[in-house]
């Protein structure tokens, strides 16, 4: 993988990372929740910037042309969902299994890669991400000690 590959597919990564955050803020049982909307709300802004400090790394490249379809911000397998929508627990949970997912990918690519600029790089996305999971697993334990984080 390339260098430009790697930003290629983080760019499609935090795209689809802020967007999915976007629509967990907005999600009714996460709105109760004041601090979480809040959090969802910031990682959404922090994964915007990151897609935009990828963008100013790849001038060459038309940016609109990169979706994420192989990226999909998926939630966590469970059994079926209300109609009523994501449920506090399921939103936290989706967002942390997707956190580790995309950490578990730079990772890959930092421990496989043969170019130091790729590992580097690669290393950098997944500390991010791993400030990111951080972050909700504070929320994860505040939930499960019965606050709403």
């Amino acid at each position: 993988m390339s260098l430009r590959d790697l930003l290629a597919r983080a760019l499609a990564m935090r795209r689809e990372a802020a967007a999915g955050y976007r629509r967990l803020a907005r999600e009714p049982e996460v709105r109760e929740a004041p601090q979480v909307a809040r959090l969802f709300s910031r990682l959404a802004v922090l994964e915007g910037e990151q897609a935009a400090r990828i963008e100013r790394d790849l001038p060459d490249l038309e940016v609109g042309t990169i979706l994420a379809e192989q990226v999909a911000w998926a939630p966590p397998m469970r059994p079926a969902r209300p109609a009523a929508g994501v449920s506090l627990e399921d939103a936290l949970e989706t967002a942390r299994e997707n956190e580790r997912g995309m950490r578990a990918i730079f990772e890959h690519i930092a421990a496989t890669s043969p170019s130091e600029a790729v590992r580097i790089r690669a290393l950098q996305f997944a500390l991010a991400e791993t400030r990111h999971l951080s972050t909700i697993e504070e929320a994860v334990a505040a939930a499960r000690d019965g606050g709403k984080a």
